[in-house]
């Protein structure tokens, strides 16, 4: 009996060790890697970094994926460098240029410790972002589309895109109810989160809210207070910017940092540095409305008042030209009158010739017409007498007929022809009687026949 081939086998802690020792051999060196920061967290007492780097392809669908760590000691060192040069914080959503190491452990598999960050990478990928989205919204004609609207006059229903805890917007609102022109203005906030992963959808979705109700305001205002550039990236993305470029209402925006100019900075109606700036737009344009209100109020009774004399001067002028304009409009209107009566006797005269022309044209033409209307007359007369012989030789025909019928009709009834077909008459005293109730018992009758007369006397009647 042959023996079983004896398979050579490792435990699984074996095999994952003997990976990473390969992994450690094979990768010793730290590499720059290209990534986006995604899903990332700090957690645990010592507040590491926990993330995931992305790598996407031409359609947004990720094509690599790897965990990755970032010690507590390097994360405050990336982020104080990230600080200093203006990107802001680490957040998701990022483009890094990172220095790693690889990691294998057999519990947690393959990751990468992040031991340094490029923020000069972070910066540049965030300027090409924003330089891509300026070029779509070029070249899809959307760049200047909100610049071309018109300012409402006076501009005073504001719709407000802001986080009602930003301290932004509370610097806004305490500048418009605090001016010191008295003006006011209807505001309406409509919340969205203006900074992290959501902000684009939330300002989306409240743009989307105010279309609805868009008759009830003259502009809208985005507002939110400065931060880094990696906290602006939202005001750089396309949609948000291409929602913004087709907005029906002019947009006002106030984002709040001096160092950038965002897109939508760009494509907005109008744009300034800080929310309170914009407040003070609002203020000072409405009170230049009121103060040119209160100019033209001022000036309204001198205006009346000359407006009164110049109607007084013009109207004595008018008067005193009054007697010149009548007698040049008589002038006027007897020139116009001999005018027209010499014209009414010329035409008279051209009518008279014309119509006596006529005449003569029409005694002329009467013998002929009259020969001619005569031969027509004969000529119909002769068309309708024509088949009166042959409708007088049938209409006789038929009367003819009739009469024969109506004779041998009368020759039917004559009494004699009666009494040959076997019938009698009886007569008492010469008078013809047809019942037999006329003839008394007794009396003498005469019964005539077709071919004699009887004489005789009755007995008796019978029922």
């Amino acid at each position: 009996m042959q023996q079983a081939t004896t398979v050579r086998s490792f435990s699984l802690t074996e095999l994952l060790g003997s990976v990473r020792r390969c992994l450690e051999h094979s990768f010793p060196d730290r590499y720059w890697v290209r990534a986006e920061v995604s899903d990332l967290r700090r957690a645990g007492g010592q507040g590491h970094g926990y993330l995931e780097l992305l790598e996407k392809g031409e359609e947004g669908d990720v094509v690599a994926k790897v965990r990755a760590t970032i010690w507590s000691s390097t994360y405050t060192l990336i982020e104080q460098r990230f600080e200093r040069s203006g990107v802001g914080k680490l957040s998701s959503g990022m483009s890094i240029l990172a220095l790693v190491g690889i990691a294998f452990h057999p519990q947690y598999g393959l990751s990468l410790n992040i031991i340094d960050i490029d923020p000069n990478y972070s910066l540049g990928e965030i300027a090409r972002l924003r330089l891509e989205t300026i070029q779509r919204l070029k070249r899809n004609g959307l760049f200047t589309m909100n610049k071309e609207l018109d300012l409402p006059f006076p501009l005073q229903r504001i719709a407000i895109i802001s986080s009602p805890t930003a301290a932004g917007y509370g610097d806004f609102m305490r500048q418009l109810h605090e001016n010191p022109y008295g003006v006011v203005l209807y505001t309406a906030l409509f919340t969205a989160q203006m900074q992290g992963n959501d902000t684009t959808a939330s300002i989306l979705a409240a743009l989307g809210r105010i279309a609805e109700v868009e008759e009830h305001f003259d502009a809208v205002v985005i507002i939110r207070g400065g931060g880094a550039v990696s906290e602006l990236r939202a005001f750089d993305d396309y949609t948000l910017c291409e929602a913004a470029a087709q907005f029906p209402l002019p947009i006002i925006a106030g984002i709040g940092h001096e160092r950038d100019v965002s897109v939508l900075d760009l494509i907005a109606h109008t744009t300034l540095k800080t929310p309170t700036a914009v407040a003070a737009f609002l203020v000072e344009g409405l009170a230049s409305e009121l103060a040119e209100l209160r100019e033209q109020l001022r000036r309204l009774p001198s205006l009346l008042q000359a407006l009164s004399m110049g109607r007084s001067n013009w109207l004595h002028t008018q008067v005193s030209r009054l007697p010149l304009l009548v007698r040049g409009r008589l002038e006027q209107a007897e020139r116009k009158l001999l005018t027209q009566r010499s014209q009414i006797t010329l035409s008279a005269r051209h009518y008279l010739q014309r119509s006596e022309h006529r005449l003569e044209l029409a005694l002329r033409r009467l013998p002929t017409v009259a020969s001619y209307a005569l031969r027509q007359h004969r000529q119909a007369l002769r068309e309708r007498l024509s088949p009166l012989p042959l409708h007088v030789s049938r209409l006789r025909e038929r009367m003819e007929a009739d009469l024969l019928r109506q004779e041998q009709a009368i020759r039917l009834a004559h009494p004699d022809q009666i009494l040959r077909r076997g019938f009698s008459l009886v007569s008492v005293g010469g008078r013809i009687v047809t019942r037999s109730s006329q003839i008394p018992s007794g009396a003498e009758i005469s019964v005539r026949f077709a071919d004699g007369e009887v004489e005789a006397v009755t007995k008796k009647e019978k029922p």
